[in-house]
């Protein structure tokens, strides 16, 4: 990528950035949105600082020709950060490619026609960016998925699953091991023996 189409994009950064926050922090409720969006401080927001701090060091790396790393520690956090979250991959990468959309609109269509090369190599580099996204994205997901498994080996499960802890657990197999005894049916308006803690 040649130096002209370099540094206007570091003269455009601050706009690009903040629209390109918002193809990711859209997805949100408009509360949420707002909240992600406007809270600078890192601990009480630390989802928009993750994207905030990640966009901007992937943006930074996409500009530098020089640097052929792709993936930075803030970036990694924030694709484990998406993993987490309920999207599909597809919906988790699909950030990178709005960056070409967002540059193609802050630019003037003179400077990207007499840089058309430059932009075609920061188009290659976009790319490559994604394919590197797709396999931290797929990696993290195989690392939650390990983690669960070996939760439910464990039984440790019980513990993680908030729908079922062990003292309610005890308390319905004693509701019907009572329940089997007496030949009613587990539940109705018998006073539980032991009440459950959580």
């Amino acid at each position: 990528m040649g130096k002209k189409l370099e540094t206007v994009l570091l003269e455009k950064k601050a706009e690009i950035l903040d629209k390109w926050e918002n193809t990711i922090l859209g997805g949100f409720a408009p509360d949420t949105f707002h909240i992600f969006k406007n809270q600078k401080d890192q601990f009480a927001n630390p989802v928009g600082h993750k994207v905030r701090t990640g966009l901007s060091e992937l943006f930074d790396v996409l500009c530098d020709t020089s640097d052929d790393e792709v993936i930075t520690p803030d970036l990694e956090q924030l694709i484990k950060m998406r993993a987490v979250q309920k999207v599909s991959a597809s919906d988790a990468v699909s950030f990178i490619f709005e960056l070409k959309m967002i540059v193609r609109k802050e630019l003037k269509k003179e400077i990207i026609a007499e840089a058309y090369h430059d932009w075609l190599a920061l188009d290659a580099r976009i790319d490559a960016a994604a394919l590197a996204i797709f396999d931290m994205f797929v990696a993290s997901k195989e690392q939650l998925y390990r983690v669960r498994i070996s939760e439910f080996q464990h039984g440790r499960n019980l513990l993680t699953d908030g729908a079922v802890c062990p003292s309610k657990l005890i308390r319905r197999d004693m509701d019907e091991t009572a329940a089997a005894e007496n030949g009613n049916t587990p539940g109705g308006d018998r006073s539980p023996i032991h009440k459950p803690v959580c």
